[in-house]
């Protein structure tokens, strides 16, 4: 009988290649950069969070802003859902922001309505007075006082949060005012009571709407006449009216050449990277800052590009 050869000769080891490195040379790791969706994200997740903290509603407004603005880019720029989640994120961060802001603010600074001055009226003098003098009508010693507003124990109340609110400054407009008092994260206060509270408060509008504009030009992000004017009468800002939004504007003193530097210094801290042209595009776009050619251009000379 003849031996019977194996079937299977002896098996050599089987090589491993590592999958995506050719001819065995490795394939370094590249740190990526943080995409425009990422950062929207990042900056809107903590603009939520510093909104709930007392004291830091400015900072969370201010992250706020700046997370819809690179939201607005990455959606020009068609970067998808991640973009649009953090752009949505910016705006929920901005109601909080303003919100709690107003409430914290509200809390520590809740005053009642100051009691007018009595004015004391000097007697005249004994050359010029008539001699019938003693019989003139006290009425005309004392100046007449405004009648205190009268309502039920609930609308008196909210009439209290309300001067509270509009003492804060902050900036309220009217629905603004409304929506802070009737809301179940704010006063939680009926709508009627709310709404006559607002109407008997006494408040200045337009000299709110001013405060408010006062306090987007001092956040440091950067606002041009238009996007100022666009925040002011926004149904996810401070709702006021456009005339009021005009007058704020046009009586809140603002540099609007420092404003333009101030918003191109963020971009170009961003860590995005931008050439002189893509930043005054951004600076100019009507999904951007809204400045003037003009503007854009000295914001662009301010950090450096030129």
């Amino acid at each position: 009988m003849t031996d019977a050869t194996p079937p299977n000769g002896p098996t050599n080891p089987v090589s491993t290649v590592t999958p995506g490195a050719p001819d065995g040379e490795a394939k370094p790791e590249k740190k990526r950069k943080a995409t425009l969706a990422t950062w929207a994200l990042v900056l809107g997740i903590l603009g939520i969070l510093f909104a709930f903290f007392p004291g830091t509603g400015g900072f969370a407004i201010f992250l706020a802003v700046v997370a819809l603005v690179l939201g607005g880019i990455g959606l020009i720029r068609k970067q998808g859902r991640r973009v649009m989640t953090g752009a949505i994120l910016g705006a929920v961060a901005l109601v909080l922001g303003i919100t709690f802001s107003s409430v914290y603010g509200g809390a520590a600074k809740v005053a009642p309505a100051p009691a007018a001055l009595s004015k004391d009226i000097s007697s005249p003098s004994p050359s010029t007075a008539p001699s019938d003098s003693a019989t003139t009508p006290t009425a005309q010693a004392s100046a007449p006082q405004p009648a205190a507003p009268t309502g039920t124990v609930a609308q008196l109340q909210a009439l209290t949060a309300a001067q509270g609110y509009l003492a804060s400054g902050m900036g309220f407009s009217q629905a603004s005012l409304a929506a802070q008092l009737t809301s179940s994260a704010g006063n939680g206060f009926a709508q009627a009571d709310a709404q006559w509270a607002v109407d008997n408060s006494g408040a200045d509008w337009n000299a709110q709407a001013l405060e408010a504009a006062q306090g987007y030009l001092t956040a440091g992000v950067g606002f041009s006449q238009a996007s100022l004017t666009a925040q002011l009468t926004s149904s996810a800002g401070n709702q006021f009216t456009a005339d009021q939004a005009a007058y704020a504007v046009g009586n809140a003193g603002a540099d609007w050449n420092a404003q333009a530097a101030k918003a191109a210094k963020g971009y170009m801290d961003s860590g995005m990277g931008f050439s002189r042209q893509a930043l005054i595009d951004q600076l100019t776009s009507t999904a951007g800052n809204q400045f003037t050619e003009a503007q854009a251009e000295y914001g662009a000379d301010q950090v450096g590009l030129k």
